[in-house]
């Protein structure tokens, strides 16, 4: 009878483990973690006030934020007036953005917010909101 080596050994210059499943995992992580950086907008801290009236609002175009020594950021990025001007004119023209979103530190002065709000309209914004935080249900409410 003829006899036929096995194909089926490993034992025989094993080629290791397996590593298919691990790759596989990995390029999931991957795409993952790829995939839901592009939803998360840049967050700059700030101490909100608080709104009783407020409401949540799912569109957001372009957020300008003021921080507490009065700096005024684009979307987590650093601007000038003047450059804040000219980069929302050039945001609102070339893109769907019709809104800017204000976030502003309560100690922020109200001339501060303002001026940004005057520079959105001048640069075409077509409507500003305010983010705010929701006091909490029992606060301010005696019992």
């Amino acid at each position: 009878m003829i006899e036929f080596e096995s194909f089926d050994d490993r034992s025989e210059g094993g080629g290791g483990p397996d590593l298919t499943p691990l790759i596989d995992m990995v390029f999931l992580l991957l795409i993952f973690f790829l995939l839901t950086s592009f939803f998360i907008r840049p967050s700059v801290p700030v101490d909100l006030p608080k709104a009783s009236q407020a409401r949540y609002e799912q569109q957001q175009d372009v957020t300008i934020t003021i921080e507490k020594d009065g700096r005024i950021l684009l979307d987590g990025r650093p601007m000038t007036k003047k450059r804040l001007e000219d980069t929302l004119q050039w945001i609102f023209a070339s893109t769907d953005a019709t809104r800017a979103v204000i976030q502003s530190d309560r100690e922020v002065p109200f001339g501060r917010v303002v001026e940004a709000m005057d520079v959105a309209k001048q640069a075409g914004a077509q409507g500003i909101s305010f983010l705010v935080e929701q006091p909490e249900p029992h606060a301010g409410r005696e019992q």
